[in-house]
């Protein structure tokens, strides 16, 4: 991998995240979630979110996970 790699919301779910377009626009305006951004400027240009981001916060929530209670 090179950092740059992309991943829309199909490919979210292929990660493992069970939530749906809603719930993750819920967390990303919460500030939760990685802000999407569109490849291209016509408004049917698909948002995507940069891997690198998403994996960083699904081992944010691993940690918080396994951090002891």
């Amino acid at each position: 991998m090179t950092g740059k790699e992309v991943v829309n919301y199909r490919g979210l779910t292929a990660l493992g995240i069970p939530y749906s377009r809603t719930h993750i626009g819920r967390l990303i305006v919460s500030g939760d979630f990685p802000k999407p951004f569109k490849l291209g400027s016509h408004r049917n240009s698909p948002p995507v979110f940069w891997l690198k981001d998403v994996i960083e916060w699904l081992d944010a929530k691993a940690n918080l996970a396994d951090a002891p209670k």
